[in-house]
């Protein structure tokens, strides 16, 4: 087995908390650590990815520092260029970007424009573009830019990533094809959320022939998943991780639909977050058989979450995203359990 990488997803936490799980993640051998850039999720309000990775910097020295992932309608790029190039500088060049087109859920609450699809996306690209010519400029060399959503006029970052050329950019897509292109076209990785090894396959060789037509090696691409994981103890936790593993099948139901399973749920992009919306899911979860669970996700001991790995890792993924299905309650007893699985496949 090919030598990989492992990230912890610091989620559904307060701000202490998540930097108290970010320094035990780097304690136990992860690789990175990735925080949610939403402001709400179903499953409940986010912390803010910047302010806390930046107290995870200075009390870590190895881990390396990533969104999963931050959309281009909240910041402008150039606020996100400078977000990152200070985490950079902070963990010494121990920033990721990880971004992507956003969620309703985050955009029409708060008065912003929610744009169609294809919009969303042209503006994913255009961002990752201006973002990585701020990366480059200097005061001496401003930058300039014409775009259908940005624009620059001798633009320029005072303050730089430390990482050269730039800290590395994941993009994080579902299934869309086109969107799949821009990882290809632009990105340092793709940050995929859920897949089976099949649907993982067929998305990257999108990706490959895209990076074939831009002119890019594919293997200049990171291949990393999302994965969702629980140790249950008994029955109720069990029980727990099922419903929890359920409710985010369902929120990617592209994955569930290559399974033949068609569940009648508005896709993740445009969910809202009120307790009517949540209801609605919850409602929809407990349809879902079981079988789709353990085929996407791996519940149960240390060896089932090691056969899953290396099952999506004989499809080319090279860096999963570890996910606690029960977490808070149980996030430092899956650092611990995972630690084993790190060190196996270091």
């Amino acid at each position: 087995m090919k030598s990989l990488t492992f990230g912890f997803a610091n989620v559904a936490v307060d701000p202490l908390t998540a930097v108290e799980y970010g320094v035990l993640a780097e304690k136990s051998g992860f690789d990175a650590l990735w925080m949610p850039d939403h402001i709400v999720d179903v499953d409940g309000d986010k912390t803010d990815p910047w302010t806390t990775l930046s107290a995870v910097a200075v009390r870590t020295k190895r881990i390396r520092l990533g969104s999963a992932v931050t959309d281009t309608q909240r910041s402008h790029p150039a606020r996100t260029a400078h977000q990152v190039a200070s985490l950079d500088q902070l963990s010494r060049g121990r920033a990721i970007l990880g971004i992507g087109a956003g969620e309703a859920m985050n955009i029409v609450p708060y008065g912003l424009p929610w744009d169609q699809p294809q919009d969303r996306i042209t503006r994913l690209a255009e961002a990752i573009t201006v973002i990585r010519l701020l990366w480059s400029s200097t005061r001496e060399k401003p930058v300039s830019y014409e775009g259908r959503f940005y624009r620059l006029e001798n633009a320029f970052l005072s303050q730089p990533p430390k990482r050269k050329p730039y800290p590395p950019i994941y993009v994080g897509v579902f299934s869309s094809t086109r969107a799949l292109r821009v990882v290809g076209e632009l990105g340092d990785a793709w940050y995929s959320w859920l897949n089976t090894a099949d649907t993982f396959k067929r998305r990257w060789a999108v990706i490959r022939e895209a990076a074939k037509n831009a002119g890019r090696s594919h293997r200049m691409i990171v291949p990393c998943s999302h994965l969702l994981v629980a140790f249950p103890r008994n029955a109720r936790e069990r029980k727990m991780a099922m419903m929890s593993a359920k409710m985010t099948l369902l929120m990617e139901k592209s994955v569930l639909k290559s399974l033949g399973y068609k569940p009648a749920m508005e896709q993740y992009q445009n969910l809202g977050t009120l307790k009517m919306d949540v209801a609605k899911v919850m409602s929809a979860a407990e349809q879902v058989p079981d079988d789709f669970v353990h085929r996407i996700c791996s519940i149960g001991d240390t060896d089932q979450v090691e056969e899953r790995i290396e099952e999506l890792a004989k499809s080319g993924i090279t860096h999963f995203s570890i996910a606690d299905l029960l977490a808070p309650v149980t996030v430092k007893r899956t650092l611990k359990k995972m630690h084993r699985t790190i060190r196996r496949y270091a």
